[in-house]
């Protein structure tokens, strides 16, 4: 006789899902998460905090995802609302944060708009809301994190929020129901298209 694992019979009590950490995958991992939740029907909604479809790799696969009308395959809705950081420093690095000038009245801007994005998925309910980034754009200034726990707080069940960043702030981690960290222990080099970015 088979029987259910009990993991799987229990109500779920999944709110806040956190993928945190220095390592390669934080992102990667929310992907596979949206492929597998739009495989059963849900919706998501994914925002992303600091880069733009035509600078991302997977940007042609997700709008090409957005826009399926298959049946019985989920609604994504994705908003790129970062100033373009990718491919701007010396030989194509990143324009950090922390560098002269790093942060851009713009940067601001956009960082606000993403949590405007982030609270209509939530008013919407969609079952999955992703906001790709935003733990480091908050935790380098570009928006306050009293705002950012404003916006959150709009949360209600069956949504599930996830965030991905490097760190967390206290009071998040306690709310998290589920974290997942990412530890870089090498790497290659300079980031890969295709593979990295």
């Amino acid at each position: 006789m088979t029987t259910l694992d009990p993991v799987f019979e229990k109500p779920s009590t999944e709110k806040i899902r956190l993928y945190l950490g220095t390592g390669c995958g934080k992102t990667t991992a929310a992907f596979g998460l949206t492929l597998r939740a739009l495989s059963k029907g849900m919706n998501v909604t994914l925002v992303f905090f600091d880069k733009l479809e035509e600078n991302s790799s997977e940007g042609r696969g997700l709008r090409l995802l957005s826009e399926s009308g298959a049946a019985g395959f989920g609604k994504l809705t994705i908003h790129y609302t970062g100033v373009n950081r990718l491919g701007t420093g010396p030989k194509g690095s990143f324009r950090l944060y922390s560098s002269p000038n790093g942060i851009l009245p713009e940067d601001k801007d956009a960082a606000k708009q993403g949590l405007t994005y982030i609270a209509e998925g939530l008013m919407r309910k969609d079952d999955i809301v992703i906001g790709d980034e935003l733990l480091d754009v908050a935790r380098v200034g570009l928006v306050d994190f009293d705002y950012v726990k404003q916006v959150l707080s709009l949360r209600q069940d069956p949504t599930v929020l996830v965030l991905t960043g490097r760190r967390a702030p206290d009071w998040l981690m306690q709310e998290a129901s589920t974290i997942s960290t990412t530890t870089q222990l090498r790497h290659h080099g300079r980031a890969i298209e295709g593979l990295d970015c």
